[in-house]
């Protein structure tokens, strides 16, 4: 540009020059004027200055055109525009960096490349200009309102400048034009719409009527303004056109509208404000209302509105001089900040006046109703007589605050207090007291670890109780209360209910998770398990399923619930005054809580019902365990089989017949026990009640599988055992045996004889069996061996040799029993000779066992006689013993000496007679000692009936004899005796009573507190029975008699009558009532029952006392009824008329006589309130 206008001005200058040259000369004297042409000289510089403004348009047209890349267009279609911006600036880029990228030397005269370059360019740039001014009208018609229109206006600059654009935007000059036009249309629309409204125009938010009138219409003021102010900056070269003309006419005459009506608020309300402030000050600080005592600060709305508008009119960027504000708002704004500092002090002594009011419990008001009253006081004050223009107010504001501040303070901390003990004890039901095992759903619930989880618990809430007590104290403290005084006891009170609250719902959170755990409408998991175990004689549960065993589930479940509700006993009572040291009293008797215990109780006992029926679905098994296995056995080698209680009862004492088990019965045995294995191994090894309670059945499982296998163990145990005994005392017994009849005997060698003689009888006892075990045994042998039971080699060993050994030995005894014959035959008849003897003695021993025997209950020393008796016994027992051994090893038959055996079994019974007998004696001996009053009869009878049926189950050959009728005779004597003393501890029994019993019985003893039992007795009661149950039926008549007499007593010493007061004469005349008059009805008829009893003789003077006492008095109720009422109607003639006593002169002197008897009885009745008394006065109804 330098050099342009440079070379510019130089051919300026030459122009200049040679169009002035004659000047330079004077006269004209040699001026020769330049007639060259000056495109000859200046050809080249003309060309030079083409060249700068080539290369200066195109300089300026890159520097708009890179302008594009800061382009950016808004509205809905701002965005495409934008981009299509984008795209133009990225060709213009593309076409400026080939020049960038080529060396032309643009101002070299002889080379026209860089011309030819630059038309090119220009065709380019002038497609980018069409495309640029498309967009600019695209993103003009996008335009909503002036402001968008004018700021795309100045975002295309000067752009808009360029040819093409500019022919193409100039038309949308008018159009933004127009807009502004419509806007001022819209402007005075919205102008006369909000002056014609009552309420005025809508307002700012917080902003007074008057300021904000005023800062609305500068606002739409503003609004018209800066559009038009936009279109006087535009040079558009349209100034003169008639829509611009227009347009600034009617921007004229909006602004005149907005002028006036701004003036005409100003003066409305400075007319008024002076009246408004000297009102509105002179009223008191505070009101009251009267119903709800609360206070409202009164400043009035309009003083407020006054400093707001003060405020804002301040602020006001112009008009302030043409509206000034008026000096009473001036004046009171001068003091808004001491108005501002009033209010505040006022509104938080309100607040917190109110608030006090308004949350203040009726237990909390006595504590503070005291200090609430001298805050009143001051307050009546700002209510009556101070104003906002009074002096001292800022004091007295002071004052009053800080009272209320400080008490309202202690009752927020009163109140914090109360809500954190609330809070505290909202931490004990954040969570049950028990979960399941690691907290997981899916785990069970082990009440074996409750201590572990409860105690923290515990701790938590005795940590609690001390916050707890510690907060009541600081309560006490901000309240400022006396703790012996009944308001502050209320408090506690109060106190008391939330903490019971707070530990109801402690509990019920618990018993709720007991609650939901044992739901059978719930999804839950197990939730308690007990073990089934077989712990012979009987199956049990572990823990106990018997609710009376102390450590029993139902118990435990107890204890879990009992420990929830024992939570409350570690709180100490806050109401110390009630007199309880705990709450636990408090929450066991909430109904609630009681019904969740027993429902919770109701499931565990129905869980445990189903867990004992499932139970008893094994009872079947019972055998298995109950039954003794050796006794079992036993019975099954002797008998093949159990005996049944049919079988035993059918023989009775015979013996039964041996029936001995064959291997087949042995196998069935075994088979029936593998078959058990087999069922029973398919048991369930737990099993579930009601969704949560769960039996562990697995350890009965094993213990009953190994029962199985000890029942299957000792049959085959046995006979493997059988078949070792077996082949073992065969081959023991051969080889003893043959060695014993290998020696020779000798006439007289008695000794070697009886050995001999031993030896043969085993053989021949042993012959019949021993000939026939072999093979059984072999097939006991194959029956193991089919159950997995195999045999050692050293068995089928014995099963080889052993037969032929039995063999040798039978036939060695015949040939021994053929050479002792003769010897044999000579002891047979010295065996005989022996027997008879015997026989003769133990007759003999038997007549004297008859007479010293102790059969007799006054034998003296019995367990003497028996001990000498049953040595005497024992001898003869031990001769025959060996008189039958040596029978049997000759073969002579012997009697059987019944004799004896007789004597032996009187032995027995008589021993267990006499045990019996000592120990009634012994107890009947205790009894004698024990005191009258401590006589437990109950206990007695009861010990009288045990001994009854142990006597009863005495050998039945007993009863016949003299000592056994004696003791049955003393205990029932005892029972008989025992019944009298119990009736005879009747309370009804007086010393009358046992008076009588003594004359029936013909036995005299004092009756005192040192009588006992054996006093009692020497009455023989047992034979006076009859005579002692009529003298107690006598007692509880003469007691009820006693009683009914002493209802009277009480009944008609606090009967008393009622009076009605006579009109005319003040007389207070005798009414008996309709409950006297039924008394006394009753009472008649119940004395003349007991008068006709038979047993009223001891009580006969009292009854008839009352009968006829009770007679006078209704008599003289009747009497007195009739006469009050006669003396009544008669009194009102004789007495209250002055005319008929004239008249009838005798008959008034006769009824004056009447009338002072009448009044002098009614007097003396009078002294007697008593019903009894008043009518049994002397001569009553005489008069």
């Amino acid at each position: 540009q330098l050099a342009l206008k440079t070379c510019n001005s130089y051919i300026s200058l030459f122009n200049k020059k040679r169009n002035t040259l004659k000047d330079y000369f004077k006269e004209g004297n040699g001026y020769i004027a330049w007639e060259f042409a000056s495109d000859m000289v200046f050809s080249r510089l003309n060309r030079f200055i083409e060249k700068l403004d080539t290369l200066l348009g195109f300089i300026n047209t890159v520097t708009e055109l890179l302008k594009l890349e800061k382009v950016e267009i808004g509205g809905l279609k701002g965005r495409a525009l934008s981009e299509e911006v984008l795209v133009l600036f990225e060709s213009f880029s593309t076409l400026y960096s080939e020049f960038q990228g080529k060396g032309y030397d643009t101002l070299s005269l002889e080379n026209d490349e860089f011309e030819l370059a630059y038309e090119k360019f220009s065709q380019a740039v002038t497609d980018i200009d069409k495309k640029l001014a498309s967009i600019a009208c695209l993103a003009f018609d996008e335009c909503s309102n002036c402001d968008q229109a004018y700021k795309l206006i100045l975002i295309l600059g000067s752009l808009a400048e360029r040819k093409l654009i500019k022919e193409k935007f100039q038309c949308k000059y008018v159009i933004y034009i127009n807009m502004f036009r419509k806007d001022l249309d819209t402007c005075k629309v919205i102008f006369d719409s909000m002056t014609s409204r009552p309420e005025g125009p809508i307002l700012h938010k917080n902003m007074p009527p008057v300021s904000g009138a005023l800062r609305w219409a500068q606002d739409l003021r503003e609004r018209i303004s800066i559009s038009m102010n936009n279109i006087r900056t535009l040079n558009h070269g349209h100034q003169e056109m008639p829509e611009v003309v227009l347009v600034t006419s009617k921007y004229e005459e909006m602004s005149q509208l907005i002028d006036k009506y701004e003036e005409r608020q100003y003066v409305q309300w400075s007319q008024g404000v002076n009246a408004i402030c000297k009102e509105n000050l002179d009223r008191p600080l505070l009101i009251r209302n009267p119903q709800t005592n609360l206070v409202t600060l009164n400043f009035s709305p309009q003083l407020v509105a006054v400093l707001k508008e003060v405020h804002y009119l301040n602020q006001r960027k112009y008009g302030q001089e043409a509206h000034p504000v008026p000096d009473s708002a001036v004046n009171m704004y001068s003091e808004n900040e001491t108005f501002l500092k009033y209010v505040h002090n006022l509104n938080l002594i309100q607040d917190l006046y109110n608030k006090v009011r308004e949350t203040i419990l009726d237990v909390e008001y006595p504590l503070i109703e005291q200090e609430l009253r001298g805050i009143d006081e001051k307050l009546d004050q700002a209510i009556n007589d101070i104003n906002w223009t009074s002096d001292g107010i800022w004091e007295y504001i002071q004052g009053t605050r800080d009272q209320v501040v400080d008490l309202e303070r202690r009752v927020r901390l009163a109140k914090l207090n109360v809500e954190q003990i609330s809070n505290e004890m909202a931490k004990w039901s954040e969570s049950p007291f028990y979960s399941r095992k690691d907290g997981k759903d899916t785990n069970l619930f082990h009440p074996e670890d409750r201590t572990i989880q409860i105690e923290p618990r515990y701790t938590l809430i005795k940590a609690g109780g001390e916050v707890i007590h510690r907060l009541v104290g600081e309560n006490l403290k901000l309240f400022g209360g006396q703790e012996d005084s009944d308001t502050w006891k209320s408090y506690l009170d109060y106190l008391d209910e939330i903490i019971v609250d707070g530990l109801f719902e402690c509990v019920l959170c618990s018993l709720n998770f007991l609650l939901f755990n044992t739901d059978l409408t719930k999804d839950i998991s197990p939730f308690m398990l007990v073990k089934l175990e077989l712990q012979a004689p009987e199956i049990r549960f572990t823990p106990s399923l018997d609710s009376d065993e102390p450590n029993s589930f139902y118990t435990i479940v107890e204890g879990l619930i009992d420990d929830l509700f024992k939570a409350a006993s570690f709180i100490p009572r806050v109401a110390v005054h009630s007199g309880q040291e705990g709450y636990h009293a408090d929450v066991e008797e909430i109904a609630e809580l009681s019904d969740i215990r027993d429902e919770i109780l109701s499931r565990v006992q129905k869980g445990v019902n189903a867990a004992l029926q499932y139970k008893d679905t094994f009872n079947s098994y019972s055998y298995l365990w109950v039954d003794d296995k050796q006794e079992f056995m036993r019975q099954f080698l002797l008998y093949g089989h159990m005996l049944t209680s049919d079988e035993i009862e059918q023989y009775g004492d015979d013996p039964i017949p041996e029936n001995k088990p064959h291997l087949s019965q042995f196998k069935s045995q075994i088979d029936n026990y593998e078959k058990l294995f087999t069922e029973i191994s398919g048991i369930e090894k737990a099993e579930l009640f009601d969704k949560w309670f769960l039996a562990d059945s697995h350890p009965f499982k094993q213990g009953l599988l190994n029962t199985v296998k000890r029942w299957s163990l000792m049959f085959k145990q046995h006979l493997i055992d059988n078949v070792h005994n077996s082949l073992n005392d065969l081959e023991l017994f051969i080889k003893k045996t043959k060695t014993g009849l290998d020696i020779s005997v000798e006439d007289g060698d008695y000794d070697v004889l009886i050995q001999i003689m031993h030896n043969l009888s085993d053989i021949k006892e042993r012959a019949s069996t021993t000939d026939g075990m072999f093979e059984p045994l072999k097939g006991t042998i194959e029956l193991l061996k089919g159950y997995g039971q195999e045999m050692g080699e050293e068995v089928y060993e014995q099963l080889q040799s052993l037969p032929e050994q039995w063999v040798d030995l039978k036939k060695l005894s015949v040939a021994m029993k053929q050479n002792v014959a003769p010897l044999q035959a000579a002891e047979v008849n010295l065996v005989r000779r022996r027997s008879a003897n015997f026989d003769v003695r133990q007759h003999e021993f038997r007549e004297r066992f008859r007479k010293v025997a102790p059969f007799w209950l006054d034998s003296p020393l019995p367990y003497c006689s028996l001990d000498r008796m049953c040595m005497e016994t024992g001898e003869m027992e031990k001769e025959m013993k060996g008189l039958q051994t040596s029978a049997a090893l000759f073969e002579v038959n012997l009697p059987e000496y019944k004799q004896l055996k007789t004597c032996k079994r009187e032995l027995k019974i008589l021993k267990d007679l006499w045990d019996m007998i000592m120990l009634v004696r012994s107890s009947f001996e205790a009894w004698n000692s024990t005191r009258w009053k401590e006589i437990n009869v109950e206990q007695m009878e009861i010990d009288c009936k045990r001994f009854s049926k142990d006597i009863r189950g005495l050998d039945k050959e007993s009863r016949a004899w003299d000592a056994y009728c004696g003791l049955d005779g003393m205990v029932k004597n005892m029972v008989t005796s025992l019944r009298a003393v119990g009736e005879l501890q009747n309370p009804s029994i007086r010393d009358r009573h046992w008076e009588q019993l003594m004359t029936a019985a013909k036995v005299t003893f004092v009756m005192s507190e040192k009588t006992c039992l054996a006093d009692l007795l020497k009455l023989n009661l047992h034979n006076f029975e009859d005579e002692v149950r009529n003298i107690v039926d006598k007692a509880n008549k003469e007691q009820k008699m006693e009683q009914a007499l002493n209802d009277l007593e009480t009944t008609w010493s606090q009967m008393e009558f009622e009076y009605e007061q006579h009109e005319r004469t003040g007389l207070k005349l005798i009414k008996a009532s309709e409950d006297l008059i039924e008394v006394l009805e009753d009472n008649q008829v119940q004395l003349q029952n007991y008068l006709l009893d038979k047993f009223v003789a001891f009580f006969l003077n009292e009854f008839s006392s009352w009968q006829n006492r009770l007679s006078v008095v209704d008599s003289v109720i009747a009497v007195l009824t009739e006469v009050q009422r006669t003396w009544s109607h008669l009194e009102s003639i004789f007495i209250g008329s002055a005319d008929i006593r004239a008249q009838l002169p005798k008959e008034s002197a006769l009824f004056d006589e009447i009338d002072a008897l009448f009044k002098n009885t009614n007097a003396e009745m009078n002294k007697y309130t008593n019903v009894v008394e008043s009518c049994n006065l002397p001569d009553l109804l005489k008069r």
